[in-house]
């Protein structure tokens, strides 16, 4: 699984997009949001690639709203991906070993997220999940409440004037991952979830009104640096059994931005 890192790629990276990708990266209007929509991109495609063992130009990406079924928004998927051909004409020596086979595209699911200076890229084999990174800052009351419970913003209110901002924008993670791993997005209004305390380890607490998921869902904290807050959401399996904590390992992105992107 790949953490969170401050953003680098630049015009090499456009190299690995598809022309959907392009097409979305160049309607960006500020080179700020050009810049970290081409990074998360990049480093996907080459998480995923490492994975697949597959060269990170040849994915293809597919979304799919889970509400609608639209093709045109929704969670991103990979769409699936050819296995290397083998060259005309070549014979295994007798005896040889079966080769180890490439992963189904399939098998992986993945979810992107970015703020400034930072992009999360979260990879898991056969795990629904959902990544959320955001910057800490203060945030107008209307959003702070349409975002939480009533429980929720009253644990805010109480809570001294110097920390709430980063007590928000963890709970604000939090729903976010879960939204994101269910594919549910913000067409379910975050006030439906009630999640832990930002003291307290990440956990789903509640989930009110239709549409609450089927699967368990376990939340861990991430750790994108000092100013940020960031959470990973994923899904157990159908039926609602429990979630074994999910092993997750972070790295800072950068040396394989610096090393995966075309000379």
């Amino acid at each position: 699984m790949s953490g969170v890192g401050a953003t680098g790629a630049n015009g090499p990276a456009v190299e690995l997009l598809d022309a959907r990708e392009r097409a979305r990266w160049q309607r960006l209007r500020t080179p700020a949001s050009r810049a970290l929509y081409l990074t998360a991109h990049a480093l996907a495609r080459l998480v995923l690639g490492a994975q697949l063992r597959l060269s990170p130009a040849e994915l293809a990406f597919r979304t799919d709203c889970a509400r609608c079924g639209d093709p045109r928004h929704g969670k991103p998927r990979l769409a699936g991906a050819a296995e290397p051909a083998e060259p005309a004409g070549a014979e295994e020596p007798a005896g040889a070993e079966e080769p180890e086979r490439p992963e189904r595209a399939l098998d992986w699911e993945f979810s992107l997220s970015h703020t400034p200076h930072r992009v999360a890229v979260a990879v898991a084999r056969r795990s629904p999940l959902g990544v959320d990174v955001e910057r800490v800052r203060e945030r107008a009351p209307a959003t702070v409440a349409r975002t939480l419970t009533p429980a929720e913003h009253a644990a805010l209110t109480a809570r001294p004037a110097h920390l709430r901002a980063g007590d928000f924008t963890r709970y604000w993670a939090r729903k976010e991952a879960v939204l994101k791993a269910t594919g549910d997005g913000l067409a379910v209004s975050p006030d439906r979830l009630a999640v832990s305390a930002p003291d307290a380890p990440a956990a789903l607490l509640h989930w009110s009104g239709p549409r609450s998921p089927r699967r368990a869902v376990r939340l861990v904290d991430l750790a994108p640096g000092t100013g940020y807050r960031a959470c990973l959401g994923v899904l157990g399996p159908l039926g609602g059994e429990p979630v074994a904590p999910p092993r997750v390992t972070e790295h800072d992105a950068e040396a394989l931005l610096r090393s995966g992107l075309p000379a």
